[in-house]
């Protein structure tokens, strides 16, 4: 089966759920509850862009969020991290693979420190049980960007879209036909970061101006110069309004 990477979520750490949902929902976003991770002690709210989505992280259990260690969990140990720091931005995004064990063989076969491939899931609001199969890497890309995870779910894409419309995930929203369509990263060698990334991806990164661009389907990475050594900023195209969100450290530019 050949490889097929995708974009599958961006992970953005919050200190207060209900806050951020209300925030981005009084915005024209649609976040709703996801669920309980209960072996990290997490919970989030998610909003769909298609098969696109972003997840809103916080704790719900401070007791059971402190006891699993970085490794072989270094986005969701991140993302606990900001919260007892008081931080929210976005933490690190998910690249969705239709065959996770030939994902993880390729790049353990490169040398990249990657963790085992475990299953995962959740229980969702309704009583619906959500599975996956999931691996972290433990290495950091240059300039200490917290590096991608990847995922395969439990359906393939069409009938995971199936579901999630079905659901009512995937909808329409009131800011407009929203769709996520650029990542605006930060760095301090924006070559450097691109070009381990594109690896990753098996993709070569092009050169715009001083700036480096990984297309993934019809989306794009984009990495400028920056102090960051992070993900600063969600673009969406569809929106009724142009406008900027901020919610702390995070941004959302609709355009």
């Amino acid at each position: 089966m050949t490889e097929i990477l995708n974009w599958d979520h961006t992970m953005i750490d919050v200190t207060d759920l209900e806050n951020a949902i209300n925030y981005f929902n009084g915005h024209g976003f649609g976040f709703t509850h996801g669920g309980k991770h209960e072996y990290w002690g997490t919970e989030n709210a998610l909003d769909y862009f298609g098969m696109n989505y972003i997840e809103l992280l916080t704790v719900a259990d401070k007791e059971q969020a402190k006891q699993f260690p970085y490794k072989n969990n270094s986005g969701i140990y991140d993302a606990v991290e900001d919260y007892f720091n008081g931080i929210q931005r976005f933490t690190t995004f998910a690249i969705r693979s239709n065959n996770i064990e030939a994902t993880h063989r390729r790049l353990a076969n490169a040398g990249i420190d990657v963790g085992d491939i475990t299953s995962g899931k959740r229980v969702d609001p309704d009583g619906n049980l959500i599975q996956w199969k999931i691996f972290y890497v433990n290495d950091n890309l240059p300039n200490n960007l917290p590096a991608p995870f990847f995922i395969q779910w439990g359906e393939p894409d069409p009938q995971r879209k199936q579901t999630l419309t079905k659901k009512g995930l995937i909808k329409s929203h009131a800011a407009g036909d929203l769709c996520v369509k650029q990542a605006i990263f930060n760095v301090e060698n924006p070559q450097a970061v691109a070009q381990e990334l594109g690896k990753m991806l098996i993709t070569t990164p092009l050169r715009d101006g001083d700036n480096y661009v990984i297309n993934i389907s019809n989306r794009q990475f984009i990495f400028k110069h920056g102090s960051e050594n992070r993900i600063v900023k969600l673009v969406f195209n569809g929106a009724k309004k142009k406008t900027t969100l901020q919610l702390d450290q995070i941004e959302f530019e609709l355009k």
